[in-house]
């Protein structure tokens, strides 16, 4: 029996290793937590910038950003912060 792929769109979608042969570089990700006001976003723009001088492509993903972009129809009840770190 053949098997079928449930998710074909990853048939169609470039794979880890093309992308990092495109750019020239091995994709890694920096994951920083903590405390609200301890210099996250602080430090990760500043890692950001660093990386970029040094002829990096990044991306940066701030929870804040992301709260007030897809999901900004969350407030911050227990249910709403479940939500949004989901």
């Amino acid at each position: 029996m053949q098997e079928k792929n449930i998710y074909p769109v990853f048939d169609r979608a470039l794979t880890r290793d093309d992308k990092q042969k495109f750019l020239n570089q091995h994709s890694r990700v920096l994951w920083f937590t903590g405390l609200s006001g301890a210099g996250k976003s602080t430090l990760s723009i500043a890692i950001e910038k660093e990386l970029f001088n040094k002829g990096f492509v990044c991306q940066l993903l701030d929870g804040d950003n992301i709260r007030s972009g897809i999901n900004n129809n969350l407030g911050f009840s227990i249910r709403d912060r479940k939500e949004n770190i989901r």
